[in-house]
């Protein structure tokens, strides 16, 4: 009878380890079929993909991010940020991953790579800190996502923006030049006529060059303007937003001024700040004032242009209102769109652009708004530089 018992019970442990064993192959099976599945599904997303450990060594990366480093994934696994990045590049990757590590956080930043055989890439990075099953700290997910593109477009449209305003701006230093011009032809019509009488002598002549220099140096300082408006700004900086506006105006007040629109300045504080883009910012301000004038010209209604500058806290605030007529509000919502126009001359771009411009590139904000008959163009951006 103890025989039999014993048998029995030595087949029931036989049947549950069997059972136990099915069991954990299935389990195994389909462990390795979902990473099998992680893998293509890693593998078939575009932007490249990696995740380290706490050390920074690489443990898995998709085949984008070995295509970008033209390696395969068997010659990163292993490796760290120094086997593939510049040492100044990779300094910069190893800090920041020791701040996510210590914050458990997140970053998104842009860099751009200078590769060995010439090329370069821009590259948005976002960063996350990852966790095991357990609950403790694994490493730190990357995906990047490759913007040169995208940037070397913004930068075109720039440009063709700038081309387009650059018509603009020609016709307004036309208008600049037309008095200094007439009062030049007068001096040298007076010349001519005291010559012939021969009352020319050294006192009238050096009156008339005097008189002559100070029309050329107004000139000559106009096409400064031109100049310095050209010049593309390299790098982010604190510049004054009342300075930049006065240099927008030093282009288009005379155009203003003999179009008839009364244009009033209202500034809180004349050493109001704000950080970013300076020449791209005065990109901005003259395409909005010189679209108010062009609408207050072709409604022919209305003929003021207001503007207000104050500062709100860690923000510099342009306000530009014009009274020739509100936006329609089927199209309100378009006018910052590329290439969207309601002008059979327009580009589309110069509203796109200071949109790209205030918002993308100087982390600010532009809205527009209309208040019965008036459009106001609201403009925000940091006065100080903003760290991320």
């Amino acid at each position: 009878m103890g025989n039999y018992w014993h048998s029995f019970i030595i087949t029931i442990i036989l049947i549950l380890l069997t059972i136990n064993v099915r069991r954990r192959k299935k389990t195994e099976l389909a462990l390795t079929n979902q990473l099998k599945f992680i893998g293509v599904l890693m593998d078939t997303i575009p932007n490249p993909l990696n995740y380290k450990d706490l050390d920074g060594v690489y443990i898995g990366c998709n085949k984008a991010f070995a295509d970008f480093f033209n390696k395969n994934k068997e010659e990163i696994i292993g490796k760290t940020v120094f086997d593939f990045f510049q040492k100044d590049s990779a300094l910069k990757h190893l800090q920041k991953d020791e701040m996510l590590l210590d914050t458990h956080g997140t970053a998104n930043f842009e860099e751009t790579f200078h590769f060995s055989d010439g090329r370069s890439r821009v590259v948005s990075y976002n960063k996350t800190v990852y966790e095991n099953i357990d609950g403790s700290i694994g490493g730190i997910v990357s995906v990047m996502d490759d913007i040169t593109q995208r940037i070397q477009q913004e930068q075109f449209m720039i440009q063709q923006s700038k081309l387009a305003e650059m018509g603009e701006m020609v016709e307004a230093i036309a208008h600049q030049w037309n008095e200094p011009l007439v009062e030049l032809s007068a001096i040298l019509q007076d010349m001519e006529f005291s010559y012939v009488q021969n009352e020319m002598n050294e006192k009238d002549m050096k009156e008339f060059v005097n008189e002559s220099m100070v029309q050329i140096q107004y000139m000559s300082h106009t096409l400064k303007d031109f100049r310095n408006f050209l010049k593309p700004s390299t790098k982010k900086a604190i510049f004054c937003a009342k300075k930049a506006l006065d240099d927008v105006l030093e282009i288009l007040g005379k155009q203003i001024f003999y179009s008839h629109i009364k244009l009033t300045v209202s500034c809180s504080n004349k050493s109001i700040n704000a950080y970013g883009y300076e020449s791209e910012f005065k990109q901005v301000l003259l395409n909005i004032i010189n679209n108010a004038k062009k609408k207050i010209l072709s409604a022919k209604k209305g003929n003021n242009i207001n503007i207000i500058i104050k500062s709100e806290k860690d923000y510099a605030q342009i306000r530009i209102s014009d009274n020739g007529g509100a936006i329609p509000g089927d199209i309100i919502g378009l006018i910052f769109d590329a290439y969207f126009t309601t002008n059979k001359d327009g580009t589309g771009l110069g509203l796109y652009m200071a949109k790209v411009i205030i918002e993308d590139k100087m982390n600010g904000k532009i809205q527009v708004y209309n208040d019965k008959e008036v459009v106001t163009f609201d403009i925000i951006v940091p006065s100080k530089e903003v760290k991320t």
